[in-house]
């Protein structure tokens, strides 16, 4: 099924190459540990030294990136605890074998990572204990304390600075999201605007047209002026008919619409976008339209997924992705509302946890619907 489906990476989107950029750069810290390796290597360590040594910085690099690259942009949680506990352990072994220095070195490591797992607030008293548990290792190992508080100053400054970067970030891809929502309600606006000025004005026009060309086919005594008038009623009927069919389509949501808008927003939002199958006559219904729209901004807003999934089914249409809930699967306002619309063109919603231990959403038309 994956093999037939339309993957679209978020690699081209600006936030995405924003992300992308953070990621690299954070990771970068890690070339500071070469600068050790000479002061290590003129102690002249034991073979067990070296292995361990290399053993240390191998875990703690692999830990280190894993945890940047998981948590970027920021998911307000540490979704690889394990990682991070092997950051730690591997980090603060690695002081009984690296230079002395490595004592200046680790802290630095350990605040990127605390304040890119969490909440703000969170990750600055994460980082506030941090700098407590490293002034208290550096007065064990003996460090002078005039070095232990420039060392906590500039722990405090970094701590400061990243969370500050990262809330910038987050406000700016929070003010696209906005604008581009607004730039979707205009659209809509100016679609039911033509909407009603085709109805109240073009409808009114083709009324007119018809029962006056009816009126005089029934006044008209010759033969081949009444047919040509009521041949004129008919095509003038006809094109009211179409006319009202056009409104009504402008009307509702087009779901093939709301799919390249979908995919758009996920892009920028730096969500990988798979498609399984393609709207058929079934999802032409405004309901699942509305439905698509609703379920990708839920996505966006509140999953901190990486993937998001649309299958469009026989009578069904599901949209899933990869994040995790921080709380219970209740469907709030706005899949409130979609489950009465859904329910009044006969459909239903279904709400529930997706295999990658995400939300999954389904929308189908029950029997008879």
């Amino acid at each position: 099924m994956r093999d037939e489906a339309e993957i679209v990476r978020a690699s081209g989107a600006p936030s995405a190459r924003l992300y992308g950029g953070m990621r690299l750069f954070t990771v970068a810290f890690l070339l500071l540990i070469l600068s050790l390796w000479p002061d290590f290597a003129a102690r002249s360590p034991a073979p067990v030294q070296w292995f361990a040594a290399a053993a240390g910085v191998l875990v703690f690099g692999a830990s280190y990136v894993r945890v940047v690259f998981s948590s970027i942009p920021r998911s307000r949680r540490v979704r690889t605890p394990w990682a991070f506990a092997a950051l730690m352990a591997s980090g603060f072994a690695l002081l009984a074998v690296l230079p002395y220095n490595w004592i200046y070195y680790l802290p630095f490591y350990l605040l990127t990572c605390l304040v890119i797992t969490q909440r703000p607030t969170t990750g600055l008293l994460s980082a506030a204990g941090c700098v407590l548990v490293v002034i208290f290792v550096g007065m064990a190992r003996g460090t002078t304390p005039v070095r232990l508080g420039m060392l906590a100053l500039q722990l405090g400054v970094f701590a400061l600075t990243m969370t500050g970067i990262h809330q910038l970030i987050d406000f700016t891809v929070t003010q696209w999201e906005t604008q581009k929502a607004a730039e979707r309600v205009a659209t809509e606006r100016e679609r039911r605007r033509l909407s009603r000025d085709l109805h109240d004005l073009v409808g009114r026009d083709l009324v007119a047209l018809v029962m006056r060309a009816e009126v005089v086919a029934q006044e008209q005594s010759g033969e081949p002026v009444e047919a040509h008038l009521r041949h004129i009623a008919a095509l003038a009927r006809t094109t009211l008919n179409n006319t009202l069919a056009v409104v009504e389509e402008m009307r509702a949501p087009d779901v093939a619409a709301e799919l390249d808008d979908a995919r758009e927003l996920l892009v920028w939002a730096g969500i990988d976008l798979a498609v399984f199958g393609g709207p058929t006559q079934v999802h032409r219904r405004a309901p699942f339209a509305w439905f698509l729209r609703e379920a990708v901004t839920n996505v966006v807003k509140h999953s901190g997924a990486q993937t998001c999934r649309v299958i469009f089914g026989p009578d069904r249409l599901t949209v899933e992705d990869d994040g995790r809930p921080r709380g219970p699967l209740v469907p709030g306002a706005g899949l409130t509302g979609l489950r009465e619309r859904l329910e009044q063109a006969g459909g239903e919603l279904l709400v529930e946890a997706s295999p990658d231990g995400g939300v999954r959403v389904i929308a189908r038309l029950v029997k008879g619907g």
